[in-house]
């Protein structure tokens, strides 16, 4: 479920893995011989919640199980519609798996339904044998220094990947490229693709599927010249991963910078080894990178910065962001006497950053500043077990503790990180204990009977797999007149009267 928002927080990558995949839809487990048909409701339409329903479906299919997928927007697919960069559209073909998924016969769709305001999770769970919780993070997280709330063009880089993928109502966003120069806080996927959308040729972007009012604003408004890329941690520890970097790198009349300074201090020949290939081959890359000879003039420049943490927020008379300051970091740590090895990203992540004392105060100069800095979950209902702090479901492997029949997976399960690979892990987990408890089930529900029942006596005007059939065939059209592979409709008003009124 999408909630306004796009449920990232490093950015659940999602590379697509095909053999972890494959042993969700197809695991070879005998499927399970229940003595009724049982009624699942999932609640979200994004990767977690369909690899849960594929799973379930294999493995319950001799039952007759019936799996209602309940989805806020009108639309199905979460993060895959709303959350992937439009330039990456082969990442997006997931959707053809997840299409097959709501097709299903034994599957029904409720889109524009929110659980929690349209429906209470105690009523799910007296409709149903099983409820699901695979929605995904509403929040942002905060930098909390001076001048973040204070002035203008401070903007998440949530509101930005929706604004560029056309969630409903993201085109209301109060941005600003008139100037040369942004700054992103942050150096995970997320700040890679905000970086490559704001300086990628605009026809280029002009085939994919990204919202009209987005590129309008970069064909008419962007004057972005510069990104700087900013983390606090130094360059072992970048969080995007060796295919987004290398697609920086490949960017048409744009320079992708690293100071060969961010490998002063470490011993690269004795650490290499110590390292697990895939964080082995990003280091390479990056060292190789820094090596580069700089251009005297290139078209437009993306720079990447290590171990800077972000002081203070500055701006002018008229609330306008004009810059950041920023302390200098170190590793505080001896690369020359290197014991252990570093073959995961939780040991590199030990070694400790302190703060530079030998070097100044440094201003980085802006008219965009970009956070992209993790979300947060939020509770959608007073009856789920939630732990503010953690931010996730009270859970064991998925079964959420002491409310009988809930389960969870995805973000809400784990915290708002990952990759694919971890969703289907997660989904897989959750469904195996979902598909154990049902063993022991012998009540029958009433499911989407009695819900669609409860959402008419309300007037909730919900969207069935029919309704978003409707919506997917307009979008498509509309995209074919003007070479893309789909124009999205742009607001929840339009989706409903293409779905509902025909």
């Amino acid at each position: 479920m999408m909630f306004h928002s796009i449920k990232c927080i490093q950015k659940l990558r999602l590379n697509y893995n095909s053999s972890l995949i494959n042993k969700l839809k197809y695991s070879s487990k005998p499927s399970l011989q229940l003595g009724f048909n049982p009624k699942i409701c999932i609640v979200g339409s994004g990767p977690a919640a369909l690899y849960t329903a594929q799973y379930l479906l294999k493995n319950l299919n001799s039952n007759n199980i019936r799996i209602d997928v309940f989805e806020k927007l009108p639309v199905p697919f979460g993060l895959v519609r709303y959350g992937v960069a439009p330039d990456h559209q082969d990442v997006k073909n997931v959707i053809n798996s997840f299409t097959e998924t709501l097709k299903n016969k034994q599957v029904n769709f409720f889109g524009n339904v929110s659980i929690g305001t349209d429906l209470k999770i105690s009523e799910l769970l007296d409709a149903y044998n099983s409820v699901v919780l695979a929605y995904g993070s509403m929040g942002d997280n905060y930098l909390n220094i001076p001048g973040e709330k204070e002035f203008s063009n401070v903007i998440s880089a949530r509101d930005i990947v929706s604004m560029y993928n056309g969630l409903p109502n993201s085109e209301k966003l109060n941005i600003d490229l008139s100037g040369q120069q942004a700054v992103i806080i942050g150096a995970g996927n997320v700040a890679i693709d905000v970086a490559r959308m704001l300086v990628s040729p605009v026809d280029k972007l002009a085939q994919t599927d990204i919202s009209e009012f987005a590129l309008d604003l970069f064909k008419t408004k962007n004057k972005i010249e510069h990104v700087s890329i900013v983390a606090r941690r130094g360059v072992l520890n970048a969080a995007f991963t060796l295919k987004e970097l290398r697609e920086l790198t490949k960017l048409e009349s744009v320079e992708c910078r690293l100071d060969a300074e961010n490998f002063s201090d470490i011993n690269l020949d004795k650490l290499l080894a110590k390292l697990a290939r895939p964080r082995k081959r990003i280091t390479e890359f990056l060292y190789n990178l820094s090596k580069q000879s700089k251009s005297s003039s290139p078209k437009k420049v993306i720079e990447l910065k290590f171990l800077k943490t972000p002081l203070e927020i500055l701006g002018n008379d008229s609330k306008q962001v004009t810059g950041v300051k920023f302390k200098n970091n170190k590793y505080n740590f001896d690369f020359n006497n290197l014991n252990a090895n570093f073959d995961s990203d939780e040991k590199l992540n030990s070694i400790p950053i302190v703060e530079d004392k030998g070097k100044n105060v440094e201003l980085m100069s802006c008219s965009l500043l970009v956070k992209s800095i993790g979300y947060k979950n939020v509770n959608i209902d007073s009856e789920i077990p939630f732990d503010k702090k953690l931010g996730v479901v009270l859970n064991d492997k998925g079964k959420v503790i002491g409310k009988e029949g809930l389960y969870c997976t995805g973000w809400i399960k784990r915290g708002p990180r990952g990759v694919i690979v971890d969703t289907t892990s997660d989904a897989y987990e959750t469904a195996q204990k979902l598909y154990a408890d049902l063993a022991s089930i012998k009540l029958v529900k009433p499911g989407a009977a009695k819900i669609s029942e409860i959402l008419r006596e309300r007037n909730v005007r919900f969207v069935d797999k029919n309704g978003w059939d409707r919506i997917d065939q307009a979008e498509i059209k509309r995209g074919k007149e003007i070479g893309k592979p789909r124009e999205k409709l742009a607001s929840i008003d339009e989706m409903l009267k293409v779905a509902l009124e025909h």
